[in-house]
């Protein structure tokens, strides 16, 4: 796939090899520095990886601040460079907890599973609501009282393959929560399978019957906080 004269990575949409040179509207110098993430590639990945940094690594890697600001430049934005490093965090630490969940659906499926799931392919769709998001709005339009006025900042789609080859296709709503007492950011991230297979639907299925007798008990709220 190719955008203009790049190349584009199918499997996260990101341009291969994404560069680590300072953009010309740089005033300052940003750090070339990956992080690698907790996320294991699945096998399928290994053929379009970005970067020698990515090949070497069985799991996902993160992009520097300068791979991340140089592909907010591509895209049209203008963002301050300070803020680059603080950025990455949060993109980072955002992916894990989604990735967590993703981990504790699948413990669900199958618990006695020897093997974890890996992730496949990674679709940005930030314009896209999905059918949840949209319900949520419509709820809240109807019953202002009971549903907050939220509308997801960011949605992804994640193609997870199962220690059986199955794909299984993960929705992600990423949603902005009230800061906490000191002033740090929250979030909320709506975690859950894509109604496209059986399998999805049934585990939709049985973790709502969970939950329902785990109210008796309490819930467990799915704010995240960055940590500081």
């Amino acid at each position: 796939m190719s955008h203009g004269n790049d190349v584009v990575n199918p499997l996260n949409n990101v341009p291969l090899n994404l560069s680590q040179s300072p953009n010309s509207i740089q005033a300052t110098l940003l750090s070339t520095k990956r992080e690698v993430s907790t996320i294991p590639r699945a096998l399928s990945a290994d053929d379009a990886c970005d970067t020698l940094d990515q090949r070497l690594s069985s799991n996902w890697v993160y992009p520097s601040p300068q791979q991340f600001f140089n592909a907010l430049t591509r895209k049209g934005y203008r963002m301050p460079e300070d803020q680059m490093g603080t950025m990455v965090q949060l993109h980072n630490f955002l992916n894990e907890e989604a990735w967590r969940e993703v981990l504790e659906w699948e413990r669900r499926w199958n618990p006695n599973s020897m093997s974890p799931p890996h992730l496949a392919q990674i679709n940005g769709k930030p314009k896209e609501l999905t059918y949840k998001a949209k319900s949520l709005q419509w709820a809240n339009w109807a019953m202002p009282s009971r549903f907050p006025a939220r509308r997801p900042f960011d949605r992804h789609d994640w193609l997870v393959r199962r220690e059986t080859g199955e794909l299984i296709r993960y929705v992600i709503d990423y949603y902005a929560d009230e800061p906490d007492e000191e002033g740090n950011p929250a979030f909320i991230l709506d975690v859950r399978p894509a109604s496209d297979s059986l399998s999805s639907i049934q585990l939709k299925c049985k973790t709502a019957i969970s939950g329902v007798w785990g109210s008796f008990f309490g819930s467990e709220s799915s704010s995240k906080e960055l940590p500081t």
